[in-house]
C-alpha cells in the first residue's frame, strides 16, 4: 500500500515550485518574543532549570484608553470594576425583568444620580417609564442615551403608545 501511495503521488502530481513562493523575512513579521531564560534551582540533589522572567522596563507604562464620544459611566471613573454597583445594577435588572417597574426604576435613579450617563440604567430608566405610561420620565432621560439606544427606546416606547422626540441638534 504504502508502495503505491508513493508511485501515484510521485507520478501524478507535481511537486509546488516553493522557490518561486515569496518567504516572509523576519523584519516583515515584526519583533520576536523573546523565548523564557531559565535558571538553574538546586532541588534536593538534582538541579532543574526555572524559567525567569525579564521585564523590559524601557517599555514605559501601558498607553491609556481614551474614551469615545459616545461612552457613557458604565464603570466608575477610576476605571475599575466596582462589584458592588454591578450588584446594584443586576438588582434593577431582575425587578425590571419581574416586571416591578418601580422598584427597576427607584434602583436606576440612585445609580443615575452617581452616574447620571450609565447607559444600562439609562435604558432601563426609560423602559419602564414607558410601560408605566410615564412620559415625562421616559422623556426627561431619552436625550442621554447614546443614538443607537434612542432608536430602540423610540420602537419599545411606540407600543405602548409613548412617543419620545429626539433632542434638538
Amino acid at each position: 500500500m504504502g508502495v503505491y501511495l508513493f508511485l501515484e503521488v510521485r507520478s501524478g502530481l507535481a511537486a509546488p515550485d516553493l522557490a518561486a513562493v515569496p518567504r516572509p523575512r523576519a523584519s516583515d513579521l515584526g519583533p520576536r518574543p523573546e523565548e523564557p531564560k531559565t535558571e538553574p534551582v538546586a532541588k534536593g540533589s538534582a538541579t532543574v532549570a526555572s524559567p525567569v522572567k525579564h521585564v523590559d522596563s524601557s517599555a514605559g507604562p501601558p498607553p491609556q484608553v481614551q474614551p469615545s464620544d459616545e461612552s457613557h459611566d458604565d464603570v466608575p471613573a477610576d476605571g475599575k470594576p466596582n462589584p458592588k454597583l454591578d450588584a446594584i445594577m443586576d438588582q434593577a435588572n431582575k425587578a425590571y425583568d419581574r416586571q416591578d417597574f418601580d422598584e427597576a426604576k427607584a434602583i436606576a435613579g440612585k445609580v443615575l444620580a452617581k452616574l447620571p450617563n450609565n447607559v444600562r440604567m439609562l435604558r432601563i430608566m426609560v423602559s419602564s417609564s414607558c410601560i408605566d405610561g410615564d412620559v415625562a420620565i421616559a422623556q426627561k432621560y431619552f436625550p442621554t442615551l447614546p443614538k443607537f439606544d434612542r432608536e430602540q427606546m423610540k420602537v419599545r416606547c411606540d407600543r405602548y403608545g409613548v412617543t419620545l422626540t429626539d433632542p434638538p441638534q
